[in-house]
């Protein structure tokens, strides 16, 4: 019986169980012109995909495997044709990462569209995640309390990664968040180096360019596309940036778009590299001397964030994209997608840094663009569209919980605060409002930063809901401490911002569009 093994843009790993030994089995990629066109997506992220896939097909083909890169109407159509024409009686698979393509397989293969389906486990050793699907899902079993200090605790027992032979983490305790704020002063990390475009990256670029549609710039690709541009890419990153990352990863300088951050958040999810390599070579990298506040640092991004919002994400599918805890319904602003379009500079600087890249690190993600749609109440699903569309790392496992959870609030089943700022962060932790038109220090009139206004609107608006809240309750006193006319004034200037905006024009998603 001949078997079909579909590998899918994000199983980009040629040791994965879902590959025939070379020469065995028929290997099939496909480019879904449905999946493509499903948003405005960032024209360097359809560069990357395109380009990564290609570059595999072309690794498998030299190994010996017999491959098929086939450009098809959807995933499903693909598949079918593919296994019609080559007599498959199954396809073996791996565990999609998306809930759609999810959907989509199981319902082709109930109806006899496709032959049955023979699934692998997206995570456990040697695959994409640390901790298999049951796993991570069973950690949430019967607790009231889905944080992820629990589970980033939970992870690292259960691994052994950065604990000592007691059984107790290094250094005494699991997070040595509060050392990793450091505002960047004069500090400027070295040049960034990418990689240039190979002619497979550039058939790439030029088919992007045909298609017309997409948004962001094409010009400056230059994204790990390969195992081996990944590889060298983390292996930079602990060679020129791995010694300052901790104290400066909150940091946000101007025109500075990777600071000394990693940029292999793209490569793991299209499979070009293991989280557990990559955990691996963070613990070697701290006996070599990195520090252990920045190393730890490191390793709760992957260990701790990576796989907990994977959980949260099958744990609370399809539920997560229709939350609205807060109720929020303003539209998305213009200037999500012309950064022109705004005056706040830090939240042009960010969002133009995405319309540039396809990249902003995770303060400008939570912090700047977050905490905007926050405070402005802006519609959960319309920010996890354009978080999805715009950032080439982006997929909706990782977005949505992301943004309807740690973002937005919108699911309120696994944060136990919203992530609200004022201007004063935004001050201290960038060199943005240096030389931004508003001033982070008033928080009524035409110049006050409209973080300000819109911070205590947000408050007032949510009081029922945060009043008594243990670690928002404070905020309410200083509140009740301002005088009447200042509250008032604060109110109308939050107003006069929300009226100010303009929304951005609408466009046709299908989640499920794959």
């Amino acid at each position: 019986m001949t078997q079909l093994h579909f590998v899918g843009p994000w199983d980009l790993d040629a040791r994965l169980p879902v590959l025939p030994a070379p020469g065995t089995a028929p290997v099939v990629l496909i480019e879904s012109r449905a999946k493509s066109s499903a948003l405005p997506f960032h024209k360097q992220k359809l560069v990357l995909v395109l380009s990564a896939m290609r570059h595999f097909a072309a690794e498998l083909r030299a190994a010996g495997h017999d491959v098929e890169l086939v450009n098809a109407r959807s995933y499903v159509d693909g598949l079918r044709e593919v296994a019609a024409r080559r007599g498959a009686r199954s396809i073996a698979v791996m565990e999609p990462r998306e809930w759609g393509l999810s959907q989509a397989l199981r319902k082709a293969e109930a109806e006899g569209v496709l032959p049955p389906l023979v699934r692998h486990d997206d995570g456990g050793p040697g695959s994409h995640f640390v901790f298999t699907r049951a796993e991570a899902v069973g950690w949430a079993a019967g607790r009231k309390e889905l944080r992820m200090d629990l589970f980033y605790a939970f992870a690292r027992k259960k691994t052994g990664l950065f604990m000592d032979d007691k059984g107790k983490p290094l250094g005494g305790k699991f997070s040595f968040d509060a050392d990793n704020r450091e505002p960047p002063g004069d500090e400027r990390p070295p040049p960034h180096r990418g990689t240039a475009p190979d002619a497979i990256t550039q058939g790439a670029i030029d088919d992007v360019r045909r298609w017309g549609h997409g948004w962001g710039q094409l010009e400056g690709f230059d994204w790990p596309v390969s195992r081996q541009d990944a590889l060298d890419e983390l292996e930079r990153f602990f060679a020129e940036r791995a010694g300052l990352f901790g104290r400066y990863q909150d940091a946000m300088i101007e025109g500075e778009p990777y600071l000394w951050h990693t940029r292999i958040g793209a490569a793991m999810n299209l499979g070009l590299l293991r989280p557990i390599e990559v955990l691996e070579r963070i613990v070697t990298a701290h006996r070599d001397g990195m520090p252990l506040a920045a190393a730890e640092g490191l390793l709760r991004q992957i260990l701790g964030w990576r796989e907990y919002v994977r959980a949260m994400y099958w744990l609370r599918m399809p539920a997560m994209r229709s939350a609205n805890a807060l109720g929020a319904k303003r539209p998305l602003p213009v200037f999500y997608w012309e950064p022109e379009r705004t005056e706040m500079r830090c939240v042009r600087s960010a969002a133009e840094q995405v319309r540039r890249t396809g990249y902003a690190h995770h303060i400008q993600r939570l912090m700047v663009l977050g905490n905007f749609a926050l405070l402005a109440g802006l519609d959960p699903l319309a920010v996890s569209h354009w978080f999805w569309a715009g950032f080439v790392d982006a997929y909706e496992w990782v977005e949505l919980p992301n943004v309807h959870g740690m973002a937005l609030f919108a699911d309120d089943g696994f944060t136990t605060k919203p992530y609200a700022a004022s201007g004063a962060y935004i001050h201290r932790m960038s060199d943005h409002c240096g030389g931004c038109r508003f001033d982070p220090k008033r928080r009524t009139g035409p110049d006050a930063c409209p973080f300000n206004p819109l911070f205590w609107s947000f408050l007032v608006r949510h009081r029922e809901r945060f009043g008594r809240h243990p670690r928002l309750g404070a905020l309410y006193r200083t509140w009740e401490r301002f005088a009447e006319t200042e509250r008032a004034a604060i109110l109308t200037s939050a107003d006069a911002v929300l009226a100010g905006l303009t929304p951005a024009e609408a466009y046709r998603f299908d989640d499920d569009r794959c």
